[in-house]
């Protein structure tokens, strides 16, 4: 029964998502200013109250309205919320008093009200409002879950819509005498846990709070299907610009980074993505705007948002915020008192702005800054044109914190009335950078803040505008269909006179980017040729070259053209005429400016003979080719198709053409670029590879990078949105090219090498000590027998792989024990100046190294340290010497080459006199050395004797101190 009912409820709200591409989405551009409104030239200094106090308790808000008032304060903006009036069910009986009585407090005392809608809701009192479903999910597939519980319906929702507009309606007509009476400033509508009407932007998971993208509910996937469906028409030109390979739309998902929210929006995926999530939210605020404006046209909207230029502005979907704003009357942000700059954040609202429009900004009291800081923002905000600046209190003691600041900041701002702002300067950004790079703030704020602080004892506003290029018709041009291109020219024909001849035109002479290639088709032809299903036919007659135009066609009726020649000679020839052996890329170049294109080597190749020339014909006057380079300055704009001819040693020749796009320079694309290079990267035969391209590898000075694409690449391994994964088959090394589009065409490459091989471990032994000291000594592997002379007093074991580990765990015993685990490379069983002496004996070395808390690869080898030779390591060492003493571990002691070693017991004793049995299994004998692992007792530090027995007689005693 449930899934039913989810699943009528998904189909009704893909139904409206549907219904608006169809309706709203279409007349997106058709500019709405919102309604001339009553000019207001008073200044605001607000009391913000939150009102997040449950429904039983009790709090300070109207002490805190008399406060306000008390302090010179003219406004109060207050919280409505929807959960706090319908606290249970939306048949409940409404609880309006509170609030009733903060409205009546305030206009009592002869403040304006701003009522804030807040349509979030605690997420244990959602039943009867919407599902959990119904709700924002983050990419991870998890019901947003934000600040004080709260939890936010899709924007797309519309069934919840409509519940949510019942409510404001009520709320605006409930408090619709305050417009009347003048008393009311405006009303905002907010649905985020910090109550913003906005895109939540971060998650609660496990009691910790992270930043998060939404939504990604089922009817926002299926709705962005639709709306590329409306705009590629076919999945072959979203592939193509996309970078993917998807087969079909339902594979298609929107992007999501979680590891890096903000990078969600990079390339052309991720901006489709962002103008898709900034549609459903401007329509659902122009319908709140509608609700409104529904109970009094007069009623001014306010847009209330977390910020609209910071790096979170991205997930909010806030950056857009003048086509957000059409039919708004003004925009509130929250600035940060540590690290905004106040007159930016009201200059870029201000800015561009219509008449009357309201730029208003919030001061979160925080006891961290001092008052001078607060009032700093409040005197920054007022000086560069805000009408409203709120000031959230929700404590006494925090008021009267406040109290000189407010009383500084209210006589002297609400006395003034507002004046007209004269920009004396100006900067300009594209909304397209702002998505890229992570706001305007990372755009253009350094050469706002140049301007503004020219005069740093008297700094001045300065217009800022946006030029909201993804949201303008043009950007869907690279959308439309792309045409065929030559991918491989026609070679020239040699062919005998009075002769039949064949020729079927190659398949591969055109190529589509987008689509398929249709058809051919050929121009003019000679009497004595005719061409039919794909095939040139004919018995020629007369002598001399005939050139031909050929024609590709794509699915979409694009086309091209290239030229074959066909040359009719007095016999037959076997010569092969020269090939285009690499396209010629297109160019787009600037008017007046010097221009030059060498002809690479190798460009054109014959495989018979040689390139002996190269014509360059269809030229302007102002282009020249000589000694194989292009060369001119361009005096007139306009775009020129410009043809090449290689000549082998018997004159045949081919042919090719690219074109040549003259521009002003204003429109000259810059390239993109590569900020660095790649690490070389391994993979595991038979294993799973995953790895995520760095997201600043790529940039862009003049746009942003549309596409990222792979060449050579190898079958088992994808490459979507900027992830590579797959499971290789075979080892070798992979030379990839990684290339990047910006979103005028031209690209850059990096090469990136993948080497597919099995996971291995080496070792190396290294002089111990301070890293100064370290020295490798030798490569360390199975079997090596290490003469004790040729040692240093420290030891050290460096282990170095073909992968990328989190962290390698040592295991070394045998005459010395030790373990360890380190997570810094290079990887070494001591990380600091410590080691291990050079005792004698037969060691075992097992390092294992992980990544991601999984086993890459363990390693185990043997080796060896000798006082004798490779054979006899304890030769001529002599009989019951013992080492070491101290003793930390292990205890060493050389047994007598007559001695049976299964023979001999071993006891400790104590001080005391105290006998400590010692298993056998703790002891392991080898080249007549013992090794006495004293750790697998327990024992505390202190004086111990170590017997030796055989046959019930006492071998040898040693006393020895534990550490």
């Amino acid at each position: 029964m449930h899934n039913s009912t989810y699943g009528s409820k998904l189909l009704t709200k893909v139904f409206f998502v549907v219904l608006a591409w169809t309706i709203s989405f279409q007349s997106l551009h058709a500019q709405t200013s919102p309604a001339p409104t009553e000019a207001d030239n008073q200044r605001y200094l607000a009391l913000m109250l939150l009102n997040v106090l449950d429904k039983d308790e009790q709090g300070p808000e109207l002490d805190l309205i008399r406060s306000a008032h008390a302090y010179g304060m003219n406004a109060v903006y207050l919280t409505i919320p929807w959960d706090k009036i319908y606290y249970n069910s939306p048949t409940d009986k409404p609880l309006w008093d509170k609030f009733d009585q903060q409205v009546k407090t305030a206009t009592d005392l002869g403040m304006k009200v701003a009522l804030r809608i807040h349509l979030g809701r605690h997420s244990t009192r959602i039943k009867g409002f919407w599902e959990p479903s119904d709700s924002h999910q983050s990419s991870t597939g998890k019901p947003v879950l934000s600040g004080y519980q709260d939890t936010s319906f899709g924007f797309d929702n519309q069934p919840v819509i409509a519940k949510a507009q019942a409510f404001v309606k009520e709320t605006v007509t409930r408090y619709k005498h305050l417009q009347t009476n003048k008393q009311l400033l405006f009303v905002s509508i907010t649905t985020t846990g910090t109550q913003e009407g906005e895109y939540p932007a971060g998650l609660i998971e496990n009691g910790k709070e992270g930043p998060a993208v939404y939504d990604y509910s089922r009817s926002m996937i299926t709705g962005f299907r639709e709306f590329l469906k409306t705009h590629y028409k076919k999945l072959q030109r979203l592939n193509y610009l996309w970078g993917v390979e998807h087969k079909s739309y339902e594979d298609v998902l929107p992007p999501a980074t979680p590891w890096e929210p903000g990078e969600t929006f990079r390339q052309r995926a991720g901006k489709d993505w962002y103008i898709y999530r900034h549609l459903v939210l401007k329509r659902f605020t122009e319908q709140m705007i509608t609700t409104v404006k529904s109970v009094d046209p007069n009623v001014k909207f306010v847009s209330d948002y977390g910020s609209v230029f910071d790096k979170p502005s991205n997930v909010r979907g806030t950056l857009g915020f003048r086509s957000l704003n059409e039919k708004a009357d003004g925009i509130k942000i929250n600035d940060d008192l540590a690290s905004h700059d106040h007159r930016w954040s009201v200059d870029i609202i201000k800015s561009a702005a219509p008449a009357n429009f309201i730029a208003a900004n919030e001061l979160f009291i925080n006891t961290a800054f001092d008052n001078n800081a607060h009032l700093k923002q409040i005197n920054e905000n007022f000086e560069h044109g805000a009408n409203v600046v709120a000031v959230v209190a929700s404590q006494q003691g925090t008021m009267n914190r406040a109290e000189p600041f407010l009383r500084q900041a209210a006589q002297t701002w609400v006395t003034q009335a507002m004046k007209p702002i004269v920009y004396r300067d100006s900067v300009s950004y594209r909304l397209s950078a702002a998505v890229e790079k992570g706001g305007p703030i990372n755009v253009i704020f350094d050469e706002w803040r140049k301007r503004a602080y020219a005069d740093p004892a008297n700094p001045k506003p300065v217009y800022i505008s946006m030029n909201e290029d993804i949201l303008a018709p043009e950007y869907w041009n690279d959308a439309s269909n792309y045409p065929p291109y030559v991918f491989r020219p026609v070679p020239m024909q040699i062919i005998a006179v009075n002769k039949d001849f064949t020729f079927r035109l190659p398949t591969d002479t055109f190529s589509d980017v987008d689509g398929t290639i249709v058809k051919m088709e050929v121009g003019a032809l000679p009497g004595w040729l005719s061409f039919e299903n794909g095939q040139l036919r004919g018995r020629p007659t007369t002598l001399g070259d005939y050139r031909i135009q050929v024609k590709g066609i794509d699915d979409e009726g694009g086309t091209t053209e290239a030229f074959l020649t066909i040359r009719v000679d007095t016999r037959e020839n076997a010569n092969k005429p020269p090939t285009v052996d690499a396209n010629f890329s297109n160019q787009t170049i600037a008017l007046n400016k010097p221009f030059s294109l060498p002809i690479a080597d190798g460009a054109f190749e014959d495989a018979d003979g040689e390139v002996t020339k190269i014509e360059a014909s269809e030229l302007p006057s102002w282009l020249k080719f000589a000694n194989g380079v292009l060369t001119g300055t361009p005096t007139k704009l306009g775009e020129y198709r410009i043809s090449f001819k290689a000549y082998d040693d018997l004159n045949a020749f081919v042919e090719t053409y690219f074109t040549i796009k003259v521009v002003e320079p204003q429109f000259l694309n810059a390239p993109p670029y590569a900020s660095s290079s790649l690490p070389v990267k391994y993979a595991q035969l038979n294993m799973p590879f995953n790895y995520i391209l760095p997201t600043e590898i790529f940039g862009d000075p003049d746009g942003y990078i549309s596409s990222i694409s792979l060449q050579n690449r190898p079958s088992w391994l994808n490459f979507q949105l900027n992830v590579f994964s797959g499971t290789p088959t075979e080892e070798g090394e992979y030379r990839l090219i990684i290339r990047a589009y910006d979103n005028a065409g031209a690209y850059v490459e990096v090469p990136f090498i993948l080497k597919v091989e099995i996971p291995e471990v080496r070792f190396e032994l290294v002089q111990g000590g301070n890293k100064v000291d370290q020295r490798v000594i030798r490569k360390l592997s199975g079997d090596d027998v290490i003469p004790y002379s040729e040692l240093p007093s420290l030891l050290n074991i460096f282990a170095y792989g073909n992968f990328e580990y989190d962290k390698v765990d040592f295991d070394l015993s045998g005459p010395y024990n030790k373990k360890s685990q380190t997570k810094t490379f290079p990887f070494a069983l001591y990380e600091n100046a410590s080691g291990f002496a050079p005792y004698i004996g037969r060691y075992t070395l097992t390092v294992t190294a992980t990544k991601e808390d999984s086993v890459i690869v363990t390693n185990s080898i043997q080796f060896s340290i000798s006082f004798g030779d490779s054979i006899n390591i304890t030769k001529d060492l002599e009989d019951w010497r013992f080492f070491p003493n101290p003793v930390e571990s292990v205890f060493n002691v050389k047994l007598p080459a007559d001695l049976i070693a299964n023979d001999i017991s071993y006891e400790l004793i104590t001080v005391s006199g105290k006998r400590i049995d010692f298993p056998k299994e703790f002891v392991t004998v080898s080249d007549d050395l013992a090794n006495i692992d004293l750790s697998k007792l327990h024992i505390s530090s202190g004086i111990y004797f170590v017997r030796l027995h055989a046959n019930g007689a006492l071998l040898k005693q040693f006393k020895i101190f534990k550490k």
